[in-house]
């Protein structure tokens, strides 16, 4: 069973090294001087940082609570603190390595600090000496999840508007995929029996030391790898000299302004975040969150009850469901060049009221004695709730990203990153704890989207990103021009201006 698991491992291991080989491969044999070869490894490597976030949840979830009871006699309400812990250091975390990567401009180095985090978190997991041990595993793990928002930040500052929505939801979609491959690694975990050590690697601790592997394997990649996108964007480069200059003609006049620009300030938080259009999509944010989460939650104790399934019905419905949210992801990727973000997003809010007005109406209205009825009802629920995430989550977080500066990406999506974190703690809590309450639980969710989609319909015309008509390209030609006017002004003799 050990060299089966070895085995296992170790494909996946050459088959990840081996595809990383195949796609710097060039036709000179010389790809560290292909501009494309690096561009194109640093967007593999990103979307593999977001796929090993969706593996992490998609192998840890379905054990966790096996584990605690059966090795540590944990209570339930245990699990919950445990679950909750993930969520809780990657709300405090993103917004300070956000914030980091805006004023050193190192993202390659911080994303290795958040790869180092979950390595050890996982390895702790592993090791499961206690079940408090296990609660600083997620604690530390939960670290790690902030390297999502520094990668949103970086797509956020390097790309043009145009192009953002579809490379945001290309990113988000390798999450899904790993939530739906996730599953089907446990087949062959649940097989594991041997030592490390002193440590047993079993069914419940082995999905801990597969992810510190698969973590350890994604350090590789961003050590020898990795390129900072700031540096390597192509469509990046013209607006990186005219920052470049813009800001070399501060320091002329003072270094002091540089050392401003930089500062955080109440002021600086108030005039960048305290506004109309930052408030509707942080609330949307939340409550889109709040209303996923708080369906994962319920949706298997509903399905148990409603429709008498198990473990398997469970686990297919999960992957079925993934599969869709994968295929809406590509949609919203063909939408994005022809719609605008605040459109899809008054479409998804849509779409998510439906879905839980139906869901509202369902529940409470079935009688488990006909499981066979059921399905058709519980599952157009499911399939319309599915539908709206991706237009939620993409374009929310693409469109926050154009609203927000370019020089404080990092703080914006830790910011950001910090709400969803406070809707997945809460979320839980709320469905866990009014399941047997339908009309409540439900009619509270209902109630927080409508709310969102009234202010995403009243805020309409200030979600417009292009309000100008102009693009990223011109609005830096201008800038530059207004430079240069500026310093052929000031070297102009005094004279010579009468």
């Amino acid at each position: 069973m050990h060299l089966q698991t070895g085995n296992i491992l170790n494909f996946c291991l050459v088959y990840l090294l081996r595809y990383v080989c195949v796609t710097c491969q060039r036709k000179n044999n010389n790809f560290l001087m292909s501009q494309k070869c690096r561009k194109r490894m640093t967007y593999l490597i990103c979307g593999l940082f977001f796929l090993m976030g969706g593996i992490e949840y998609a192998v840890i979830l379905p054990t966790l609570w096996l584990y605690m009871k059966n090795d540590f006699s944990a209570r339930p309400y245990f699990l919950g603190f445990v679950l909750s812990a993930f969520s809780f250091s990657a709300l405090l975390f993103s917004p300070v390595i956000g914030r980091c990567a805006d004023v050193f401009r190192r993202p390659k180095l911080l994303l290795i600090l958040c790869t180092l985090w979950e390595i050890a978190g996982n390895a702790m997991y592993f090791m499961g000496i206690s079940k408090w041990f296990l609660l600083g595993s997620r604690l530390v793990s939960g670290l790690g999840a902030g390297g999502e928002a520094l990668i949103l930040a970086e797509i956020g500052r390097v790309t043009s508007e145009e192009d953002r929505t579809g490379i945001i939801s290309t990113l988000v979609s390798m999450r899904q995929l790993g939530l739906i491959f996730g599953p089907g690694l446990n087949f062959f975990l649940r097989l594991s029996h041997f030592y490390i050590g002193p440590f047993l690697v079993d069914k419940f601790s082995a999905p801990g030391a597969f992810m510190a592997c698969m973590w350890t394997l994604q350090c590789l990649l961003l050590i020898f790898f990795f390129t900072d996108l700031h540096i390597i964007h192509g469509n990046s480069e013209h607006e990186i000299r005219a920052t470049e200059e813009i800001n070399s003609q501060k320091r002329i006049i003072g270094s002091n302004d540089d050392e401003k620009c930089r500062k955080l300030t109440l002021k600086l938080l108030y005039d960048d975040y305290i506004r109309e259009e930052i408030i509707v999509l942080i609330a949307l944010q939340f409550n889109s969150f709040f209303n996923q989460v708080a369906l994962e939650t319920m949706a298997t104790p509903l399905s148990q009850k409603l429709l008498n399934w198990g473990e398997i019905e469970n686990s297919l419905m999960y992957c079925i469901a993934g599969v869709e949210v994968v295929l809406v992801f590509m949609l919203v990727r063909f939408l994005s060049k022809r719609l605008q973000d605040r459109t899809m997003l008054v479409f998804g809010c849509a779409i998510l009221t439906l879905a839980n007005c139906w869901l509202m109406y369902v529940v409470p209205h079935t009688s488990p004695d006909n499981p066979q009825k059921n399905i058709a009802f519980f599952a157009l629920g499911i399939i319309l709730d599915m539908i709206a995430l991706p237009f939620l989550v993409v374009c929310s977080i693409s469109l926050f990203s154009k609203l927000t500066r370019k020089d404080s990406q990092g703080l914006s999506q830790g910011i950001r990153r910090s709400v969803v974190g406070v809707s997945c703690i809460l979320a839980p809590l709320w469905a866990g704890s009014t399941i047997d309450k339908p009309y409540i639980m439900f009619g509270v969710m209902i109630g927080l989207l409508v709310m969102a989609l009234t202010m995403l319909i009243i805020s309409f015309s200030k979600l417009n990103t292009n309000k100008d008509g102009k693009g990223t390209h011109q609005i830096t030609q201008e800038t530059l021009s207004s430079v240069q006017h500026e310093q052929d002004q000031e070297r102009q003799p005094l004279l010579s201006q009468n």
